[in-house]
């Protein structure tokens, strides 16, 4: 988040800007994502319950059987991984925010059951696990820049058993019109600050380019400006195959969203679930935990750039 002068903003934000993109690793705004997941009034950072609850009746039917071991990547607070678990899954999380592995090892610890939640960035994750389903839900891959995605897969893939199951949710536009909307309101308290402030939000969706921001600016009583966005570049279905292709990873099915329809080229969401091909071999190594410059970036979308499910 940064300060800023409004004369100074651009009408166009700059994708991917690392001056203002949100950073989901900084304990304040972790403590405050942390709110937004477990927010049922909208569905900005998770998915409300009773989303989250349809979601896992259709994983059911795609992961494999309990007992499995399955890596939840980006796992948020843990409202997948946790039902997960209760299922009879070995389930580990993996997440760059303080705040919600705090939350998500609270839940582990009441609920009494096999998750185990670690900090870890997922541009340069290295797992010493092998796994058999890998979860990336609710468009975190967007949250990467184009070349970094295919990058993002190969790690997740490399964490699979030969044989083993990625089930990646990607989403190939907006719920906007290409070009930019901006609104205002007055808002008791956001992911810049605790206290009354008026929000400015745009969003941005260059078509040509599959890019989609999220921009907020917050002003407050002392006239001080914070500046902070959410870029994502989306896919669109033809992209699948040649994507999972450069991570080394087969495209089994790919779904309209969370139906059991298969994806065509109206879908607005996909859910692909991809394969590591059986032969591949895996190699042991140490995981490699969080380094705070590198934090995962938040996919554009929601009421906020919360963006993040859990």
């Amino acid at each position: 988040m940064r300060g800023d002068r409004p004369s100074t903003l651009t009408r166009w934000p700059k994708a991917f800007d690392p001056a203002t993109e949100l950073d989901w690793g900084e304990p304040v705004m972790s403590r405050r994502l942390l709110r937004e997941h477990l927010d049922q009034s909208h569905d900005g950072a998770s998915r409300r319950t009773g989303a989250i609850r349809r979601h896992l009746s259709r994983l059911l039917r795609l992961l494999p059987p309990p007992p499995a071991d399955i890596l939840d990547a980006a796992c948020g607070p843990g409202l997948y991984a946790i039902p997960l678990a209760r299922r009879g899954h070995h389930v580990v999380g993996i997440d760059v925010g303080g705040a919600v592995l705090r939350h998500a090892r609270g839940l582990a610890g009441h609920a009494g059951v096999d998750a185990v939640f670690r900090r870890g960035d997922l541009r340069n994750l290295d797992v010493r696990e092998a796994f058999d389903a890998v979860l990336l839900v609710y468009f975190v891959l967007e949250g990467f820049t184009r070349t970094e995605q295919a990058r993002v897969l190969r790690r997740l893939g490399n964490a699979l058993r030969p044989g083993g199951t990625l089930i990646v949710e990607l989403r190939t536009r907006p719920d906007q019109p290409p070009g930019r909307l901006a609104s205002w309101e007055v808002v008791p308290r956001s992911l810049h600050a605790d206290r009354p402030h008026l929000l400015l939000t745009d969003t941005t969706w260059d078509e040509r380019r599959r890019v989609y921001v999220l921009r907020e600016v917050a002003v407050f009583d002392n006239g001080r400006v914070a500046v902070q966005q959410t870029t994502g570049h989306l896919r669109r279905l033809a992209d699948v195959d040649p994507l999972f292709g450069r991570a080394g990873l087969h495209v089994r099915s790919v779904f309209d969203g969370w139906t059991r329809y298969r994806a065509t080229g109206l879908s607005e969401t996909l859910l692909v679930v991809a394969e590591r091909p059986a032969g591949t071999q895996k190699a042991a190594s140490p995981m490699r935990y969080y380094r705070p410059a590198a934090a995962v970036r938040a996919p554009a979308g929601g009421r906020s750039p919360a963006g993040r499910r859990g």
